[in-house]
């Protein structure tokens, strides 16, 4: 089992969150329903830069967050194999491409996702769910927590993110499932806008 080097994450996770609660004063919604302890899966839609940052606010667990391999080069690279950030293969979905996700996850710990597989810059309100997360949740009977984020990361304008309550996907069909993890997230963005 390959460890994880997690002391970026712990180092600069409280002082990004301090800054961003600062700065931009987002409204957490729901935080509650991240669990203390146990396996679990948070996945939701992803448009700016700092959203990790934002997902991690809602609980003091440290979230493994999967991103593409190419990243994993230079500087950037550095920060995110000690930030505890999971490699993913681009453009695989199979088993293989999550080893070090499902360890994770097998360790009773947290895993952050964005299923769109990249940020979303187009108008529409979110990109086709890829099958990553509910992949994952299937492979290591975890629950997922969907997450919402809605708003703009201008100083003091509306940002904000909630959780939805944990769903269970891993008796449905993989397209099923993925469809339904969509489906939730679209109705938090919807709820939001009203």
């Amino acid at each position: 089992m390959k460890k994880v080097s997690t002391w970026m994450y712990t180092l600069v996770q409280p002082i990004a969150s301090f800054l961003l609660k600062i700065v931009y004063q987002p409204k957490i919604i729901n935080k509650k329903v991240i669990p203390k302890e146990g396996r679990i899966i948070l996945a939701g839609n992803h448009k700016m830069l700092f959203d990790p940052v934002l997902v991690s606010c809602g609980t003091r667990r440290i979230v493994h967050f999967l991103a593409k391999d190419v990243f994993f080069t230079g500087i950037r690279g550095f920060f995110m194999k000690h930030a505890g950030t999971l490699p993913v293969h681009s453009g695989k979905i199979h088993k293989d491409s999550f080893k070090v996700a499902i360890d994770i996850l097998d360790q009773d710990k947290v895993v952050g996702i964005f299923p769109e597989g990249t940020r979303n810059y187009t108008e529409k309100q979110l990109l086709p769910f890829k099958r990553g997360a509910v992949t994952l949740a299937k492979e290591t009977n975890s629950k997922i927590i969907p997450f919402a984020i809605y708003g703009r990361y201008i100083p003091f304008h509306g940002l904000r993110i909630e959780f939805g309550d944990p769903i269970d996907v891993v008796s449905m069909e993989v397209k099923q499932a993925n469809q339904f993890l969509e489906d939730e997230v679209r109705k938090l963005l919807i709820k939001a806008e009203k």
